[in-house]
């Protein structure tokens, strides 16, 4: 029950940012999915980020790789759980399917960085952090 309480939270807040966020928050050229991005945190290897997807219910995506972008570095990221890369996954009743994504990625983590998810459908560009 806790858990879907915090699901009904995510959507709550997705359409709230979806509403008052500025345009240049998310860039997305497949209308198949939204990011939003929740919480970075440092690990051994680097910095690993927790993603919520928003898509809509009973469809289904797939995410080849994701590309963590700071200026003129792009760091791939190496391990992925809620998903697999390269494998199709459905967004279950919700719509909402968290990931955690790891990149060997080391410092602070600048506001300006960016992530970028390439599918099948094409590239999905979203903030890195909040």
């Amino acid at each position: 029950m806790k858990i879907l309480k915090s699901i009904k939270n995510i959507l709550v807040a997705a359409l709230f940012i979806g509403a008052t966020a500025p345009a240049t928050a998310q860039t997305t050229t497949d209308p198949g999915f939204n990011v939003i991005t929740d919480k970075v945190a440092a690990t051994d290897e680097g910095i690993r980020v927790t993603l919520c997807l928003v898509g809509i219910p009973s469809t289904s995506q797939r995410i080849d790789g994701i590309d963590l972008v700071d200026g003129q570095t792009v760091v791939p990221a190496n391990d992925i759980d809620g998903v697999d890369f390269k494998r199709y996954f459905q967004f279950e009743d919700t719509g909402v399917q968290v990931i955690e994504v790891d990149f060997p990625f080391k410092g602070q983590l600048p506001k300006t960085a960016s992530l970028i998810f390439h599918t099948e459908k094409g590239d999905v560009k979203t903030a890195a952090r909040q």
